[in-house]
């Protein structure tokens, strides 16, 4: 059969396509650390992006020579007073005003230069950034399914998220601070060479000493960061697991157990982050303690210069200044190289993903693509192994051919290799030996993405993406045939499909009709519904091969019937391949393929089968389908009024959960003050509260020992001209030797302080992230179904977020408090030794405060845009977590665009404007405050003989280097205003938490009853999802469930059956009635007690743990190996397990990805069963077992029972054929009760599901 989806064309086979690869284990998993850099993102700038780039990296370097030039006025300054060359005051005010002139013109240039460079380096960086995040998430996405099954949601996240924000510090803002402060140096070191080379080789050892001490510290500082990133990423993917099984955790009351096990794993990172800010600390210890032994070192080896008359005063002045400015200049750049070092760490963690060449590439141009596809298929000795668990070989020599136009059905125990076919057909995975044929070629040879979009898929997991249902249904299309058609044709397609799939009516019911979005992974429809939804998408692209694991699994009888009829039709002329457990559905197939632990047993047509295979027999035997009779009531059931279309069982009040929740703006939810926020963050830190006092404490210390050094220098100054005109008379050693004594104190100071905020801030992070997580994972269902709480967002803030929060207890508020003190220190310094001059610097104090503030503003909502960038991170998620689905229906590029056009949306260039703008008004306002100090002591206190040239040195240097504590302050903006923001949302989140767990306990019970005997009943109860209270999900349901009765619930999908199991898992609370446990309202009891009573076994199981012993756990109970086995005996996996070389112990992947379906749901069983429950909620139990397994667990369940009330949904009838009453629903109401025998002969809506699944003989 042709294929009418694209056009096609040839594409001749290289020598690398036109024969069989053998691709090994270690291939398809391997993952090669990448030796990229911050210079490898530079190298994908276009033209104009590197013209800006150019142009800010100028800017950048010229704003670092500002102040270095301002140390040639402060030289010229002093020159004019110290030498005695000016001798009237109106000379002396004439070149003092110009000199300041000077001043002014440096502060202009490095006002335009300094807003260029900021304005420059972030727009790239956010550009650059994002088009890495872009080009991150293609290259994850062609990845072939075996990296996924090794690396796991969490970890791609995190890189997708965390690594992409270090990255963008790094190639941005932080660049052009590197470049300014190495600027800066090199003006400063030629500034001193040029007036005295001797005395200026001395005084550079200073800035290499520093330079030593960043290589050595920050080699450590890079090792320590990579060790604890690669740690966390075992937490962020705990986190990605438990959040995305959350209504299992909850159901088993695990909260507790996962939220102790996401702070043990945080533990060992936590260990490695205080390692990091204490070496952090000690590299800003040991700069401090080298700038203040380089001043002593100058002072010192002036003076012998002097004497020798080898250098001048005016020459030892700007020198030991253009060093100062040299060495702080270099300080400044230490948070730069941090970042950037920070940065180039992960961009090699990205790179290695970008990097990686994906062995099953389907971007790749290479390969045939034939103009026809026949759809002839065959496997000749095909073997197996996963590479994720190499130990056990999962298909063993399959052969079998499957003729062009024929169906042909795949039969046998879960875990036989079924689905296993499937992936290596879709080209998944690779074979190990072995080839697979398609029309006469090997696969292999050809185009990936070209044989994909040959073939139709649905899963018995079916996932959809939080998009309209036009479009999900849409996505079936191949990209490149969508591309060229408009969107009015692209809508026929996929009416036609929905029909097809028998979901139009319901769809066209829906207000939005197919414009209506269907929430994550489809969690505003039922499971009928998204089932049908996937056919619909299989089918809309025409393929010539059409792939069936388990398609009707979810779908109860009546719209399985219909889908059936349907799916038979749109398997008519192409190849179908069929896997199913209810054999009724395969048994007209052309042939049928009889599988067990990866061999083929038989093949042949059904009565083939029933005469050469046993196992076949057997598993006929088990569903009793040898010859099913056609009776008169069979016969008359055609006459009778009811459609088997879908319009009337699938009206639009089975739709649940139809809208996303949005949690209002206002309210208790609300984002928090500032003042609650960090009241927050506060209480995370109180056990820490004694180091927190002495870092803040020492912090004050550190902040008097900076501007103190001004009464030192000025003195020094003064004692090289004449010692007696310096304090005390002193000499010049003995100046050295307190700057000596100044840097042992800073050191230990600093130490001290660093040590302290190490220990505060790594503990708040450990403390903020494991508490955050908790929080988390106690809100109900409906907290998870808001837009702005997807999986995606919250795993990758709680990566984020709590260690931002540092900002405001960390190594940041000691600078905060550091600086502080240093401005008051060196404005008392300053007024104490000339109170004019003192004054008229801190005059200039307010100028500099106001462009704080605006600074702080621009920062603030840069923040604020940022925090709320979730929806990129979220497509990203949502296809990362879905990557089989996106994998089988070629959707990479259209994720890719979709990420691309939310990237653009989230663009924040105007508030990157305003953040340059204000940061370069401060730092201009800077050059102009010393240039209005040189001003106005020079012209109105020295020239006038006020003031001495000892008291205008002190006075300076105390009030400059006491403002300079205010760029410190500016430096760490970013980081304290980052900090709230991230600190409002962990608020409103940690409040969500809150909220939740006060209401729970406002609506719970004290009761703790040792012992209940389990009868169940609802009385008149009426419900409405909270998302949807448009739609009825319940409508005056009233039961009785005595103890020890088996009761099933039947009905279409959506009909309001598993609201039921909702609301006595105390999921939701009813809106009106009232649900009693032994005649008390289940809101009295205890909820975790409660919970203890009942074991829920969900349709589509969620598993989690570390291997298959840790998963089979639950809550805080703990289980032998022995009894682990025995419940694994009753759901016959123990074989299996023991088989396995590590047994109990083998690792499992992210939810059992390396386990089928089948056994995924014995598992789930199993560990229902382990805990010994009073109530047992079955929600499709069985659905997804063979039938030998199906009859094994019916078997184990009939045993367990006994004693225990029992509540079972389910559409295979068979199943519940011995219930002691089985309830009808019907659009939330209950229309028919009775057993089994009473409802057929009642012959109404039990009797017509009967019917069609032919147990009209089991009446």
């Amino acid at each position: 059969m042709s294929n009418q989806g694209i056009p096609l064309k040839v594409i001749q086979p290289t020598a690398d396509t036109t024969h069989t690869t053998e691709i090994s284990i270690q291939s398809q998993i391997h993952i090669e650390q990448s030796t990229a850099n911050i210079l490898t993102i530079y190298r994908s700038a276009n033209a104009s992006q590197l013209c800006l780039l150019f142009l800010s990296a100028c800017c950048a370097i010229a704003a670092g020579a500002a102040m270095p030039l301002v140390t040639v006025v402060y030289g010229n300054f002093a020159r004019e007073f110290i030498t005695g060359d000016s001798n009237t005051p109106d000379e002396i005010r004439d070149r003092v005003q110009h000199l300041a002139l000077y001043l002014v013109y440096i502060a202009i240039g490095s006002l335009v230069t300094t807003a260029i460079s900021m304005f420059g380096f972030n727009i790239i960086g956010e550009k650059l950034s994002r088009k890495l995040q872009q080009k991150y998430l293609a290259s994850a996405l062609r990845q072939n399914m075996a990296y996924f099954d090794v690396v796991g949601v969490g970890e791609l996240t995190s890189h997708m998220d965390q690594d992409m924000k270090l990255i963008q510090a790094g190639i941005s803002q932080k660049v052009g601070e590197l470049l300014s402060g190495l600027s800066g140096f090199v003006v400063a070191a030629v500034c001193a060479f040029v007036q005295n080379a001797r005395f200026a080789g001395i005084m550079l050892s200073q800035p290499f000493a520093l330079l030593t001490i960043i290589g050595v510290m920050g080699g450590f500082l890079s090792v320590t960061q990579r060790m604890g990133l690669a740690q966390y990423v075992r937490a962020d993917n705990l986190a990605q697991e438990v959040l995305s099984a959350m209504r299992s955790v909850i159901a088993y009351r695990s909260q507790e157990r996962y939220g102790k096990r996401y702070y043990e794993a945080l533990r060992r990172p936590a260990q490695l982050d205080f390692r990091e800010r204490f070496i952090f600390g000690m590299l800003v210890a040991g700069s401090f303690m080298l700038l203040h032994w380089a001043n002593g070192l100058g002072f010192w080896q002036a003076n012998h210069l002097l004497r020798q008359g080898r250098c001048t005063i005016p020459e030892v002045l700007t020198i030991m200044y253009a060093m100062a400015v040299a060495g702080g200049m270099l300080s400044q750049a230490l948070p730069a190289i941090v970042n950037i070092t920070q940065a180039n760490a992960a961009a090699s963690r990205v790179f290695s993903v970008i990097e990686r060449k994906s062995p099953i590439d389907p971007s790749a141009c290479t390969g045939v693509m034939h103009s026809g596809v026949r759809g002839e298929i065959s496997f000749e000795g095909v073997h197996f192994t996963y590479p994720s668990r190499p130990e056990g070989e999962v298909l063993k020599d399959v052969n079998f051919v499957v003729p062009a136009g024929h169906t042909v059905a795949f039969v046998g125990p879960s875990g036989s290799g079924k689905s296993t076919v499937f992936a290596l057909l879709e080209r998944l995975y690779h074979p190990h030996s072995g080839r697979i044929m398609l029309d006469g070629e090997p696969i292999d040879a050809m185009n990936v993405s070209w044989l994909r979009s040959q073939i139709g898929y649905v899963g018995q997991d079916v996932t959809l993406f939080r998009a309209s249902i036009l479009d999900n249904i849409a996505y079936g299309l191949p990209e490149a045939a969508a591309e060229d058609m408009d969107a009015n044709a692209i809508r026929k397609l996929v009416i036609e499909a929905a029909k097809v799939a028998q979901i139009h009516d319901f769809v066209a019911s829906l207000p939005e009709e197919y414009n209506t979005i269907v929430g994550a992974h489809g969690s505003n429809l039922s499971g009928g519904q998204k089932q049908r939804l996937a056919i619909a998408r299989a089918i809309i692209s025409q393929p010539a091969i059409l792939l069936l694991d388990e398609a009707t699994a979810a779908l109860d009888s009546r719209c399985e019937k219909a889908v059936q009829e349907a799916l038979d039709n749109a398997a008519s002329g192409r190849t179908t391949l069929i896997i199913a457990h209810r054999l009724s559905t395969v048994q007209n197939a052309d042939k049928i393929i009889v599988m067990k632990d990866g061999q083929i047993l038989g093949q042949g047509s059904h009565s083939e089968l029933l005469s050469t295979s046993a196992m076949y027999r057997e598993l006929v035997r088990y569903q009793a389908l040898e010859t099913p009779h056609r009776s008169e009531d069979d016969r008359l059931i055609s006459q009778r009024p009811h459609s088997l279309g879908a319009h009337d069982e699938y009206s639009k009040d089975t739709l649940v959960n139809f809208d996303m929740v949005d949690i209002p703006d206002d309210g208790p939810l609300a984002v928090r003050s500032f003042s609650s926020s960090a009241r927050r963050i506060w209480s995370f830190n109180r056990p820490e509260l004694p180091y927190t006092v002495a870092g803040v404490s020492f912090s004050v210390l550190a902040g008097i020992t900076y501007p103190v050094q001004a009464i030192f220098f000025g003195n020094g100054i003064m004692s090289m001209i004449n010692p007696n005109l310096s304090t005390g008379g002193h000499n010049v050693q003995f100046w050295a030797s307190m700057y000596l004594t100044l840097g042992i104190i800073a050191f230990v100071v600093y130490t001290v302080r660093g040590y302290c905020f190490a220990v505060s801030a790594s503990q708040l992070v450990l403390r903020a992230r494991s508490q955050l997580f908790k929080h988390l994972i106690v809100n109900d269902l409906s907290f998870f179904q808001d837009k702005d709480n997807s999986i995606g967002a919250l795993v990758s803030f709680l990566s984020s977020g709590p260690r931002q929060i540092t900002g405001i207890s960390g190594t940041s508020l000691g600078l905060v408090a550091e600086s502080i003190v240093m401005l008051a220190t060196g404005i008392t310094i300053g007024c104490s030794f000339g109170w004019k001059l003192g004054l008229a610097a801190t005059a200039t104090v307010p100028l500099v405060v106001f462009s704080s503030f605006m600074q702080y503003h621009a920062v603030a909502q840069v923040q604020k845009h940022i925090t709320r960038d979730t929806g990129a991170v979220a497509i990203a998620h949502e296809a990362l977590s879905a990557i089989k689905t996106v994998t089988v229906l070629g959707l990479q590029r259209t994720i890719s665009a979709s990420f691309e056009s939310e990237s653009r949306r989230d663009s924040q260039g105007k508030y990157w404007f305003m953040f340059a703008a204000t940061y370069a008004c401060t730092t201009s306002l800077r050059v102009m405050s010393i240039a209005f100090v040189f001003w106005y002591g020079g012209t109105h206190l020295i020239a006038t003989g006020e003031y001495t040239v000892q008291q205008f040195f002190i006075c300076f240097a105390a009030t400059m280097w006491g403002s300079q504590s205010a760029s410190v302050l500016l430096a760490h903006a970013p980081d304290i205003v980052g900090s709230k923001a991230a600190a409002a949302r962990l608020e409103k989140l940690m409040q969500a938490g809150i909220s939740s767990a006060a209401y729970r306990k406002l609506n719970n019970g004290n009761a703790d009853v040792p012992s209940i005997t389990a009868n169940v009943s609802l009385r008149r109860v009426n419900f409405k999802y909270p998302s949807h209270q448009s739609r009825i999900a319940l409508n005056d349901v009233s039961l009785d469930v005595p103890a020890g009765a088996f009761i099933a619930l039947v009905g279409a999908t959506g009909s309001g059956k598993s609201s039921v199991i909702n609301l006595l898992e105390r999921f939701y609370p009813s809106e009106s009635g009232a649900i009693a446990l032994d005649d008390m309202s289940i809101e009295h009891y205890d909820l975790d007690s409660y919970r203890g009573y009942l074991a829920l076994v969900d349709q589509n199981p969620c598993l989690i743990g570390e291997d298959l012993r840790d998963c089979l756990q639950s809550g805080e109970l703990v289980v032998s190996d022995a009894e682990i086995l025995a419940a694994l005996k009753d759901v016959g996996l123990a074989d299996f397990v023991l088989s396995l070389p590590q047994g109990l112990s083998t690792p499992i992947m992210a939810n059992g990805s390396t386990l089928s379906g089948g056994q995924r749901q014995r598992m789930a069983i199993a560990k229902a069963l382990l805990c010994r429950p009073k109530i047992l909620l079955l929600d499709e139990a069985t659905s997804a077992l063979d039938s030998a397994s199906e009859e094994l667990v019916q078997r184990t369940i009939q045993r367990v029972m006994k004693g225990r009330t029992v509540i079972a949904i389910a559409h295979r009838l068979k199943t519940i054929v011995d219930a002691d009453e089985i309830l009808v629903f019907k659009h939330g109401q209950i229309v028919e009760r009775g057993s089994h025998k009473k409802l057929m002969q009642l012959g109404g809506e039990y009797w017509q599901m009967a019917r069609l699944q032919s147990l009209m003989g089991e009446a």
